[in-house]
């Protein structure tokens, strides 16, 4: 068991020799968490109540696992690891969803810069990003 106090916010998270993987994927599960509330994408009312649902019911556990890795909690990073294989095999059975990332503006690179933002945030880019870092999170937590 980790000795470490579980903190919402670890100092240790500010310091330079803390791991910047572990830093990285918590900020990016306080991101998925929230940043779908910022922005509502251009969809069938359906496929956007089956997304609302899905961040819904997604919200406190990414809260919860990306404070969890901050703190280096084994559970944490299962916990991630499986949010992120859901929302990849979400996006498989609904296509049609993929179009809802893209942020449509009259400025191209508005749309470009913000679509890159909510793909990597909330979309599958942050999701594999993840499924990236996992083995160094696994390391990292040890055998708590």
């Amino acid at each position: 068991m980790d000795k470490r106090e579980f903190r919402i916010f670890p100092v240790e998270r500010m310091y330079e020799d803390y791991p910047w993987q572990i830093w990285a994927v918590g900020w990016l599960a306080i991101f998925k968490a929230f940043l779908w509330l910022a922005y509502e994408p251009n969809l069938p009312d359906s496929i956007l109540r089956l997304l609302g649902y899905k961040y819904m019911l997604g919200m406190l556990p990414l809260l919860i696992f990306g404070v969890g890795v901050w703190n280096f909690r084994r559970w944490a990073v299962w916990g991630i690891i499986s949010v992120s294989v859901a929302g990849l095999i979400f996006l498989i059975i609904n296509p049609q969803i993929f179009s809802g990332f893209m942020v449509r503006s009259e400025v191209l690179v508005y749309s470009t810069l913000l679509s890159m933002i909510v793909l990597i945030c909330n979309g599958p880019i942050g999701d594999i990003l993840i499924l990236i870092a996992a083995p160094v999170m696994i390391k990292q937590t040890g055998h708590n």
